[in-house]
Parts: C-alpha cells; structure tokens; sequence
C-alpha cells in the first residue's frame, strides 16, 4: 500500500538508508529498559512544544489580560483544560524523568571518555529545563504564580556585587510587572525552545559519533550480546512512552492545572508555594537565612553545576561499575537523599511569606525617597551615591522603631553623620519607613 510513497521518497532522500542506520545500530550489551528515559524525554519536549503552541495561540502576555486568556483557555476554549493539564504534568514529568536519566548515566558511568561532550550538552539541557519551569510559572498571572516569582527573582538578587543588575535584568524592571512577563513569555516560548532544540540535535549527534555507552560491564561488550536498535529497544521505547501519554492524559483529566485568584500585589499576607520541583530550593531559603542566605541562593547551585560539569574530568578511571566507584556512589547517594529530603521539608513546612515590594506604602515610600533625593548619597542594588551606607539590606539590619529615631534625628543615633533631619510628615515618614523595611 505504502511501496509507492516509499519507492519515491527513497528516490529522493535515501529514506531506506536511512531507516538502515537506524535498524542496524547496535546497543553494546543489548537492549534494556534503562535505556528508554532519553526518547521519553525527546518525546515528552515535542508534546510541551504542541500543547505550548496551542496555548500561545489563545494566551495575551500583559498583566491586564493574562490571567483573563488563561481562565478562557481553561473554562471555554475547545479541550482548553485538556491541552493544559497536559502541558503542566508535562513539566513535572520531564524534571522527573531528565533525574533519572542522568543518575542512570552517573551510575553506569557513561558520562567518561570519549562522551564528554555528551554529558556537558546534557548538564546544559537541565539547565534549560529548570528555566523553562521558572519562566513558564509566571505566565498564568494568579496569586500562586505571581508572589511565587516574586521571591524565586530576590535569588538572583541576593547574587554578591551584582545582584541589583540581575534583579532588574530578570524583572526587566525594580518591580515585577508587565516588562516582567513579557521578558518572561519571549524567554519561554522563543529563546529557550530553540536552545533546548540546538542542544538537544547537538546531544544526539554527539552520542551517536561517540557510541552509545551500553553495559558497564566490558565482558557484554561482545558481537555475540550486542543488539540492534530495531525492533526490541524501540518497542521498549514505544511502550514506555505509551505508558507516560496515558499517565499525563489521565492526571490532566483527573487533576487539571490549577488556576488561583488573579495575582493581587497589594495582598503581602499571600504565602508562596511552589511546584513540588521547586522545593528543594526554597526549603533552601529557610535553612539559610539573613546574612547565610547566599550560600543557599548561590553557593551551593554553583558548587552542584561545577561539580555536574567538572564529573567526567574529575573521575578519569576507565572502571564504569558502580561496585569499583564506591565513594563516588556514596557522595552521590548522599546527595540524592538531601535533595529528597529538603524536598519534602518544603512540602511540609509554610512557605516564608513574600517581601511586600508592591504594597502601597511601600510605594508611597519609594516615591518620597526619590523624591527627596536621597539616592544623592545612598545606594540601592548598586545604583546611587556613595557617600552615605548602602541600604540594600537595611531592612534586615534594623527595625521600625531605629528607622524613624534616625530620620527625625540622625546624629543622636550614629554621632558624626552628615545626614540631615528627614522633615515628613507622621504619614510619609512610616511611608518612607515600610520601603526601608522592604529592602532585605
């Protein structure tokens, strides 16, 4: 019935060649199902990418008619909720799986000579991923997605010396708003398709000039326990991925994307939480606090990316089996363990209640104080002058009652300062107050 289309296509572009390679591509060792987690994730980026065109199809990424087209999508729009249920269960079952397929890759040791490279293209991907999960969060416009960016951002501002210029890179602005979600909706739906399309193409083809690792052990490396692709791991790769469509088709019919009240930035009594896959981080941000907090924010993610890209340079023995990696299995297990762990403290701990950036007193605040000039002598985030402290932190170094004894005098609190007697108002002086506060 086909042979035609086939006999000219074939003509064409060699498609039985083609299907030759792919038939007679031999697995080291044999076929098995650890190997089915990098076509489910293939599979699960390609349905993220249709359900994603279907919503953008509907979606209008402003603050005024954000949360409105994705009540739309989710309450009208023909198999709206279907399409994106699919698409949030899609997130959660791609970070689960891109898990699980570098700790099959860690255990069996693929990640050593000659798939570096391939390991390096795969550590970006998961970097990629993460920010497909922070920058699509935003976009539904609703309490939840709203104050939960609000404190994912005040990471990068906790970042040494150039927090200030990443807070308002990633805002677009001091303030999350519409620049905010417009940044975020080119990022997720422009930029980071084609990075993770480049670098996936990039990751397969790497792979296939390099040779799939297969077993870890040597003695299956034999003509006689080697397999073809075709047909026994593409079944196996055709069940599984069966298995996940019907998973995710099922919890978007059972458990549809949530979607809260309309995101409100006058509403600081609003505590956060984020999706499971963010636990870990924000249980994080409780454990290391005030002048800590960068170690949680910075430290430890740059030492867990150093450590993922430096592996394979750092572990240069030719023994894959995890028997003869004994430490290297017990540092990564233990690692395994605390990421799981905080991921349930998170779970089950409130969420530390949002800054109140947006409150109106804290606006009123800022206002006055540039109004009054006071960025002449005080730095916020680095911009400013240099003669007077740096208040970016001031809020969590001092209190209300010090805030306003040192506006209404401030050489009977720090004998010597230069800094003139702020003359406001009872009002405009806790205005300017609830700002200062607001600067943690």
């Amino acid at each position: 019935m086909f042979t035609p289309i086939i006999d000219w296509l074939d003509e064409r572009i060699r498609i039985r060649s083609f299907w030759k390679v792919i038939e007679e591509r031999s697995i080291p060792g044999g076929t098995s199902w650890f190997y089915v987690l990098g076509s489910s994730l293939l599979f699960i980026f390609i349905l993220q990418m249709l359900t994603g065109i279907f919503l953008a199809l509907y979606y209008v990424p402003s603050p005024d008619h954000a949360y409105a087209s994705v009540k739309f999508i989710q309450e009208e729009a023909t198999f709206g909720s279907f399409v994106r249920g699919m698409h949030h269960w899609g997130a959660s079952f791609m970070m689960v799986i891109i898990a699980f397929h570098m700790l099959r890759v860690f255990i069996f040791g693929s990640y050593k000579k000659p798939r570096e490279i391939v390991w390096l293209i795969g550590v970006g991907l998961i970097a990629v991923v993460f920010g497909f999960a922070f920058t699509g969060y935003l976009l539904p416009w609703d309490q939840k997605a709203y104050w939960a960016t609000v404190v994912g951002t005040n990471v990068a501002g906790t970042v040494p010396v150039a927090g200030g210029i990443l807070l308002n890179i990633v805002r677009g602005g001091p303030e999350i708003g519409n620049l905010t979600l417009s940044r975020f909706f080119a990022v997720h739906t422009y930029i980071l398709p084609w990075t993770i399309a480049l670098l996936a193409g990039l990751h397969v083809l790497m792979l296939e000039l390099a040779g799939p690792g297969g077993a870890w052990d040597p003695a299956k490396h034999t003509p006689d326990r080697n397999e073809p692709l075709f047909p026994n791991q593409i079944y196996k790769d055709s069940l599984f991925i069966l298995g996940i469509f019907v998973a995710m088709a099922a919890l978007a019919i059972i458990a549809p994307a949530a979607l809260e009240p309309q995101a409100d930035p006058t509403d600081t009594s609003y505590n956060p939480r984020p999706e499971w896959y963010f636990y870990f981080m924000f249980q994080l941000l409780r454990v290391f606090e005030g002048p800590f907090e960068v170690v949680g924010t910075v430290v430890l993610p740059t030492l867990a990316g150093l450590v993922l890209v430096l592996l394979p340079f750092l572990d240069r023995r030719a023994e894959r089996a995890p028997a003869k990696r004994k430490i290297l299995m017990a540092v990564a297990g233990c690692i395994v363990v605390g990421v799981i762990v905080l991921t349930m403290l998170g779970a089950l701990a409130p969420m530390v209640q949002a800054p109140a950036v947006t409150a109106p007193s804290v606006l009123a605040g800022r206002m006055l104080y540039d109004k009054n000039g006071c960025s002449a002598c005080h730095s916020i985030d680095g911009r400013g002058g240099k003669i007077g402290p740096d208040l970016s932190h001031v809020g969590r170094k001092r209190d209300r009652d010090w805030l306003i004894k040192h506006f209404r005098d401030p050489q009977a609190l720090v004998p010597g300062s230069i800094m003139p007697k702020v003359l406001l108002p009872e009002s405009e002086l806790n205005q300017l107050t609830d700002y200062m506060l607001s600067l943690k």
